[in-house]
């Protein structure tokens, strides 16, 4: 083909994939995700051996007690600790590894400073002697951890992911597992967000934001279930 027509036809295809974006734009006919354009499929089972559990900060900044008031008190955070207390215990029981992440800042800090209540773990869901303790400094809990060590050790391919906040600290876990090598699977109805100013003088809907923070994570990295699904799925060693 001479360099002329060859120039020709590939702007002519550039034309056409832009009007066929801006279509699909407009329209919103392609509301795929690109998991689902690429070809994966949904989990059908759970390796035991291959599979490990990642509580993520469910802590008493989240969370009102007696004596206490966290600053970032979660609307639906009752519903998932009752969902991650029924998921830990069903780790445990299928032999899956299940690591406890803790944010910790520094003693001066007003969120989730060290050393105070707030910090500490929710005192209805305690790591047991059995269970691994991560402590992160950033949304991810892989980054300035040694978590994605431990799991390689183990020989993990696949984690599941809840806790606090999906759209923080869930999904920036999720978003940084996918490229370290890991299959990711988080339960929605073990994950809860919290209401948010958007900038523009407005607030976000707790509900809202987390349907928005799952569909993002969901479109490349993680696979939503809830935690009935997960708990039904067939366990092999």
């Amino acid at each position: 083909m001479k360099p002329f027509f060859r120039t020709a036809l590939l702007i002519g295809m550039m034309s056409t994939f832009s009007t066929y974006a801006s279509a699909q734009e407009t329209t919103g006919t392609n509301s795929k995700t690109i998991r689902a354009m690429t070809g994966a499929t949904a989990t059908s089972s759970l390796s035991a051996s291959q599979t490990a559990l990642i509580v993520v900060d469910i802590q008493n900044e989240y969370y009102a007690g007696k004596d206490f008031r966290g600053q970032m008190v979660i609307p639906d955070g009752d519903k998932v600790l009752k969902n991650s207390q029924k998921l830990v215990s069903y780790a445990h029981q299928k032999g899956m590894p299940v690591y406890f992440v803790r944010h910790i800042a520094p003693k001066d800090s007003p969120l989730f400073a060290e050393g105070s209540v707030y910090a500490k773990f929710h005192q209805d869901l305690q790591p047991s002697a059995r269970d691994a303790i991560i402590t992160k400094a950033t949304p991810s809990s892989f980054v300035g951890t040694n978590l994605d060590a431990q799991l390689k050790k183990k020989g993990i391919k696949k984690v599941i992911v809840i806790g606090l906040m999906t759209n923080m600290c869930i999904s920036s876990t999720a978003r940084d597992a996918v490229p370290l090598g890991y299959n990711v699977i988080i339960p929605e109805d073990a994950t809860a967000t919290r209401d948010l100013d958007d900038g523009q003088g407005g607030v976000v809907d707790h509900k809202a934001l987390q349907r928005a923070a799952l569909a993002g994570v969901a479109d490349v990295f993680a696979e939503i279930m809830t935690t009935k699904d997960v708990m039904a799925l067939p366990v092999t060693e």
